[in-house]
């Protein structure tokens, strides 16, 4: 459940358009995946995007509810969870960069972005554009 708390988390961050520091976006984070559980971490994150709340109160309470571990293990869930944010953030951008060449008429699935290199992009994107101002 742990990874897949990741992904939710970044989504609820989406759907809520709350504005967090980053250091409140790695608790959240840090948060779900170490509970699982989203229905607290949705009501952390409301917490902690109100500009009235005491950051380090509520940080501090929602510790106690995720449990104490070993730094070592600390160090390891948060390895995961950058692994998983990271993979994240590569999906959407790799959506994004096929909307954007599709929109320049190269048309290429997400997967064939995945296998590429980005060496061949460049000439794709190279190509397009010189068949572009051809027709300008």
């Amino acid at each position: 459940m742990g990874l897949r708390a990741v992904a939710e988390t970044v989504e609820l961050f989406h759907q809520k358009n709350v504005t967090l520091t980053e250091r409140d976006r790695d608790f959240c984070i840090q948060f779900a995946f170490r509970t699982g559980d989203m229905e607290l971490t949705g009501k952390l994150v409301e917490e902690l995007g109100d500009a009235g709340s005491d950051r380090d109160k509520v940080c501090q309470r929602y510790e106690t509810l995720a449990g104490f571990r070993p730094g070592w293990i600390r160090r390891i869930e948060n390895l995961l969870i950058s692994l998983e944010t990271y993979r994240v953030q590569e999906e959407q951008a790799i959506k994004t960069l096929s909307e954007l060449l599709s929109a320049y008429g190269i048309s290429i699935s997400e997967d064939e972005l995945r296998r590429t290199e980005v060496a061949q992009m460049q000439e794709w994107v190279r190509q397009g554009q010189l068949k572009k101002e051809a027709r300008i």
